[in-house]
């Protein structure tokens, strides 16, 4: 990537069982990284699995002292994002603008194990030292999320239910969640 930092305008990690289904990718993307004010900071999605009829937001269970509000966020066009403990969503998306940053940072990973376990660091930790890593916040978690298509981490760590497993089978298929509306 680094000998073609000037041939494409987007640099794709995603990990073999990530599903994109959102069209808007790049320009959710694009918004957030021309509205947000801060030229360090990035955009992640929330990493979600469907198991026994619900959609578990993986991230959100997997460590249960998340904070969402100690850190900082920012407010786009009615969206929320907001840094948050657990950053990792085995996808990441950077701009050139973005790529040429994290070459000048040298930034590299130092095989630590920092987040969850060591490819969650690998993938995630050389990002994590040179920008600061914003999700949707839990008011508005699939405004940007990806699949996990597996149903493992629901398996590992089946609570919390609440606030963040969805039910997949609600009438207006929009989801509920017990300290937020997603919509």
């Amino acid at each position: 990537m680094v000998e073609r930092v000037e041939n494409f305008d987007w640099f794709l990690f995603i990990e073999d069982d990530i599903v994109l289904y959102d069209a808007f990718i790049i320009e959710k993307l694009e918004s957030f990284n021309v509205q947000s004010g801060y030229e360090k900071a990035i955009l992640y999605p929330n990493r979600f699995e469907m198991y026994e009829g619900t959609k578990r937001y993986i991230d959100l269970t997997i460590d249960p002292r998340l904070s969402w509000n100690q850190l900082s966020s920012v407010e786009i066009e009615t969206v929320k994002f907001a840094e948050y403990s657990n950053p990792h969503s085995g996808f990441y998306c950077l701009s050139r603008k973005q790529m040429k940053q994290w070459i000048k940072s040298g930034r590299i990973f130092k095989n630590q194990v920092v987040n969850v376990g060591p490819l969650e660091s690998a993938a995630t930790f050389c990002i994590w030292e040179c920008f600061s890593i914003y999700k949707p916040h839990q008011s508005n978690l699939n405004y940007f999320e990806v699949r996990h298509y597996d149903s493992k981490y629901s398996k590992l760590y089946p609570e919390p239910e609440l606030p963040y497993t969805l039910s997949a089978v609600i009438g207006d298929n929009l989801g509920s969640c017990h300290q937020c509306q997603v919509r």
